[in-house]
């Protein structure tokens, strides 16, 4: 089930700008492996920048979509707890993008969604794209609830 939608768009240009200023948060915001494959994509297509930024857009989406999730409850982290290095994006041999949600993050998303949605494995489906100067993202977010025998 379909528990919850997030969409981010970036300005690459201002976004690099603020990637490239002495002491930015988004110096922790990605980690080693999401700066290396940006590396290698833009050798291909585009500049690190444009993929950094399909990244940040990304890590935003993922927030936007968990805190679908919980529509109707307070949030269980402030913006300013988020560790941004703990939403990594991760692609496989074919450069095919998902996330990989780590620790604390992924017990305090976890717990806060099986408190709403019974418990259950989230999954975050990711699109990212970047063209004419501005960087986007999407995060489905999908919840498969495991049936409790004692309830039938």
């Amino acid at each position: 089930m379909i528990i919850g939608v997030g969409v981010d768009l970036v300005d690459i240009e201002s976004f690099a700008e603020q990637l490239d200023s002495p002491g930015t948060a988004y110096t922790r915001a990605f980690t080693g492996q999401e700066r290396r494959t940006a590396t290698v994509r833009a050798a291909l297509t585009g500049s690190p920048h444009s993929h950094l930024a399909a990244r940040w857009a990304a890590k935003e989406s993922f927030i936007k979509a968990w805190s679908a999730a919980l529509v109707g409850t307070p949030p269980p982290l402030n913006q300013e707890d988020i560790i941004w290095s703990h939403i990594e994006v991760v692609v496989d041999r074919w450069g095919r993008p998902s996330l990989t949600i780590h620790e604390p993050l992924l017990t305090t998303v976890t717990t806060s969604i099986a408190d709403i949605h019974g418990e259950g494995t989230p999954s975050w489906h990711l699109s990212m794209s970047h063209d004419g100067g501005m960087a986007m993202a999407t995060v489905i977010a999908e919840h498969s609830a495991h049936e409790n025998p004692t309830l039938k």
